[in-house]
């Protein structure tokens, strides 16, 4: 059992494409931006570390020991010097080895674990509610009566190494993200170009009539749409296989009913030369004229049949002299509407009338427009077959004074077994859908407007003009 198909929204497949091929990209990047900032810290730590060590051992150099006593001979120039920076605040602590603070901030943090004898260690801590870099240098005392280390410390925040961080961090990821648009945008372009055979064969889909049945061709498909491009011809076939049946059973069921009807026809007509009483000559009557309109109707569905056929393969085109056939089919019907008091007349007014067509279809829409002109048109009426246009075009048109058809029913007569409500004719609703699908198989365009007008107000007439492009040799 087919599964019923749920409606989605429409998603691009280049839309789609580009995505998941610049998701990883970004990943990268962030990926990158990360590894670059610890980079950037480790090397500015690494840079400003050593110069706070310097100034830890300037001032450790000002450490003296004398009669037990620390004392730090530190003049006002070594501590403005030791505190100036221009971007960072500086704090520095020398304690005794028991912990009790000699000189500088009591609350500048000692070292979780405090450094052996002549050896330093660098540590991140907070102070005064500031993130601070913080040295830790361990001065051994050569002293009898006091043992153990001064411990020398330098603090200074962070500012300078966050702006060395970000600089460093913007020199990388900078040229990294153009280089991802510029990569993004190449990628975009051979996506697009990647994708333009999904477009060709859409072009060649949109561009088909609704009745080309042939299979798409596959030669120039990429290989991942080879499949999708053969089921879609399996159905093809499978669907032209099927409405070759139909075809053919309706020309076979129209061929088998044309034999009897027209027997029908020539009984009636002979009951008719008999002497009969009124009643009985009235239903032949009837009998002779539902026959003659059947076998209309048989007609134009062999002829919808025939046309049905020929739209499923290419129109066997040739050069055609449009007002050599104009004129032998008119003069099919000259004796036909001149029995039911109607003028038919041919006016060629282009010289050049060549074009590019296939001569029984073009015979067959002709034929039918004509033969629709006579139906609808009541005696005595006016039917002209006019051929005129330029260098680039040539317009046939069908024009009449009969009962016209209206503006809102224009699109709607090209439909199939579609009859006008208040239809005064013999057709059977399938001349002008002929006319239509011949007028698609050639490539031309088809309008209905306003024809010949009469003196009843009520009947504006019917101009069919078909316009095929001019043959040009």
């Amino acid at each position: 059992m087919t599964e019923p198909i749920h409606s989605h929204t429409a998603r691009s497949l280049k839309q789609q494409l580009l995505v998941w091929v610049l998701i990883p990209l970004f990943v990268l990047l962030i990926v990158s931006a990360i590894f670059s900032y610890y980079r950037a810290l480790h090397y500015a730590n690494l840079a400003y570390d050593r110069s706070l060590f310097r100034a830890a051992l300037a001032l450790a150099d000002q450490v003296e020991v004398h009669e037990s006593q620390i004392l730090i001979n530190l003049p006002q120039v070594a501590k403005d010097l030791l505190n100036y920076d221009k971007d960072d605040v500086i704090y520095y602590r020398v304690s005794a080895p028991n912990g009790t603070l000699v000189l500088g901030e009591d609350a500048l943090p000692l070292p979780k674990i405090l450094p052996p004898a002549s050896a330093h260690a660098y540590y991140d801590d907070q102070f005064n509610g500031q993130s601070v870099r913080v040295v830790a240098f361990a001065l051994p005392i050569v002293d009898a009566q006091i043992q153990g280390n001064i411990m020398v410390q330098v603090a200074e925040t962070r500012t300078k190494r966050e702006i060395m961080v970000t600089e460093i961090v913007e020199e990388m990821i900078i040229p990294q993200l153009l280089i991802l648009l510029l990569a993004a945008g190449l990628i975009f372009i051979g996506i697009k170009r990647g994708l333009l055979p999904l477009q060709r064969i859409q072009a060649a889909i949109n561009q088909r009539s609704h009745t080309d049945l042939s299979e798409l061709n596959t030669a120039d498909a990429p290989t991942e749409i080879q499949p999708l491009l053969q089921a879609m011809n399996n159905l093809i076939l499978r669907v032209r296989a099927v409405v070759e049946l139909q075809q053919q059973f309706i020309a076979d069921a129209s061929h088998q009913l044309r034999t009897p009807i027209a027997g029908l026809q020539t009984q009636a007509e002979l009951a008719l030369r008999e002497k009969t009483s009124g009643k009985v000559h009235e239903t032949l009557t009837m009998i002779l004229s539902s026959s003659a309109r059947l076998s209309h109707l048989l007609h134009r569905m062999l002829s919808m049949a025939s046309v049905d056929s020929a739209s499923g393969r290419e129109p066997k085109m040739r050069v055609v002299h449009l007002a050599t056939l104009a004129t032998e089919v008119t003069s099919q019907f000259v004796n036909t509407a001149r029995h039911q008091g109607l003028d038919l007349g041919l006016d060629i007014q282009l010289a050049h009338t060549t074009l590019w067509g296939d001569d029984l279809m073009l015979r067959e829409m002709l034929s039918n427009l004509i033969d629709n002109a006579i139906c609808y048109t009541p005696a005595p009426g006016v039917i002209t077959v006019v051929i005129q246009g330029d260098a680039h075009s040539i317009q046939l048109s069908v024009m009449d004074d009969g009962i016209g058809i209206p503006e809102h029913e224009r699109e709607r007569v090209f439909e199939r077994f579609h009859r006008l409500h208040d239809n005064q004719g013999q057709g059977c609703g399938l001349g002008l859908a002929i006319v239509n699908e011949i007028v698609q198989a050639h490539h031309a365009t088809i309008e209905i407007k306003d024809g010949l007008t009469r003196t009843q107000p009520s009947q504006t007439g019917t101009c069919v003009t078909v316009t095929f492009l001019a043959y040009e040799e």
